[in-house]
Order: structure tokens, then sequence, then C-alpha cells
């Protein structure tokens, strides 16, 4: 296990921020190269107020606590993102970007793409680095099992929720860049990519461990990835029957 943190301008950056940072660095790069950087900027609002809703997700999941300290709202180097809140985040930011940029917001969506598979499977490793999003304790001897810490740092072995995602992630994004062919409906690959990030979430909130507040007996960020299953889902679905009805010969690009 490896835990990297300094200290700069008196704020203590962990692990977590820097692999973020450099999976999001990564996914800028990649949009760059697209079109001599004209997307530059769309992704730099896309990733902000990503970041702002992943903070206020968090707040909504802690709101006895935040109600009672609502400045601490703001003080986002306290620590405390929501997964959740940032996926919401990111499509207002595409909406608003969009709007800028005065461009489709489906279009736009593909362009950048190249953001979802980084920085996803940069948050997931992050997530394990400092011990966020853990999984079940196992047995000790289980083969499988990885040792990872709590949040309190207390190492055991446990489902190896955070790898297990990263891997899934990175593994079906690269088969998808690599095996689909090109091109499709505007928003379809960006649309898949967002379904499959909420399904691999999805899949690894009910493996989790950490403190959550529950509704019915079911984790809230389980519900969460459910309700925003269906639009992305729905969106690709249909994308993908606009594909196959398009006559063979035309460009399918909408």
């Amino acid at each position: 296990m490896i835990r990297v943190s300094f200290r700069w301008s008196g704020v203590e950056v962990n692990a977590f921020a820097i692999a973020v940072g450099l999976g999001a660095a990564l996914g800028l790069f990649r949009v760059s190269r697209q079109r001599a950087g004209q997307w530059l900027d769309a992704g730099l609002i896309v990733l902000a107020v990503s970041l702002i809703g992943a903070r206020l997700g968090y707040a909504l999941f802690e709101l006895a606590y935040f109600s009672v300290h609502p400045v601490e709202v703001i003080q986002i180097w306290r620590g405390g993102l929501s997964a959740p809140g940032a996926i919401v985040g990111a499509w207002l930011g595409l909406l608003l970007a969009a709007a800028i940029e005065k461009v489709h917001v489906l279009r736009l969506a593909d362009w950048l793409y190249p953001l979802i598979p980084s920085v996803s499977v940069a948050t997931w490793l992050g997530c394990w680095l400092i011990g966020a999003a853990y999984g079940s304790e196992l047995p000790a001897g289980t083969w499988w099992a990885v040792q990872s810490p709590d949040l309190s740092g207390q190492l055991a072995a446990r489902v190896p929720v955070q790898l297990g995602a990263a891997v899934a992630l990175a593994v079906f994004y690269y088969l998808m860049e690599t095996l689909v062919p090109l091109p499709r409906p505007s928003g379809w690959l960006s649309s898949l990519a967002l379904s499959w990030l909420v399904l691999v979430s999805l899949v690894a909130s009910f493996l989790r461990a950490d403190p959550m507040q529950m509704w019915r007996g079911v984790r809230l960020d389980t519900w969460v990835y459910l309700v925003l299953l269906v639009p992305f889902l729905g969106l690709f679905a249909w994308l993908n029957l606009v594909a196959r009805q398009k006559p063979k010969g035309t460009s399918p690009v909408v």
C-alpha cells in the first residue's frame, strides 16, 4: 500500500488528490489532441462543475452534519466527495459548456469522452490508496482478498472493490476504443461509457463496507446509481437503435 502526501500552502495533499489530478491531466491531454485543443476550455468547465457536484453530493449525504457546519461545505480540502454527485455535476457542466461553446451537447459529450476513462479509473485507484470505498472484510487466507485499509487506516483482507472497479473500467474502455467501429450517433460513445461507469459503481456499492446512510436497508448511493443508470442506459439504447436503423452507406452521426 502506497500512501503519498505532502503539504502545499498549509494544505495536505493526499494520494487521492494526486491520482485524480493525474487522471484529469491525462484526460485533458487526450482531449487536446482532438481539433487542436479546441475543447480544452469545455473540459475544464466539466471537471470544475463535477468537483462542485461531488462536494455538494457529499454534503447532501451528510446533511445532518453540514446543516450544523454549513461553512465546511466549501472547504473541499477537508475531504469528502461523492461519486454520484460528481457524475451529476459532470453532466450539468457539460450542459453549461455546450451552451457557452454553442455546440450540440451530445457532440460535445463525445469530444470530451476521453475524460471519462482516465478520471474514473484514477478515482477508484485513489480510493484504494487512501482507504476510501473499501470492501467488506474476508476470512484470513482468502486467496482473492486484497490487503487494504479502512478510513481509520486499519489493514485487513477485504473484497478488492476499488481495484476490481478500476480494472473493470479500464478493460472495458480499452476494448470499447479498440473494437467499436466508428462513426456512431453523437452521444453514443459517451452514453455507453457513462452507463458502464454507473453500472460498475452500482455493483461496487453492494460490496462496499464504508459507512453510508441507508434507506429501506439499502445504501443511499446505491439508490442514486439506480436512478442515474436509467437515463444514461436509456439514451444509449435509443442511440444504438438509431445507428442500427440507418441505411448502409449513410453517416449515422446526428
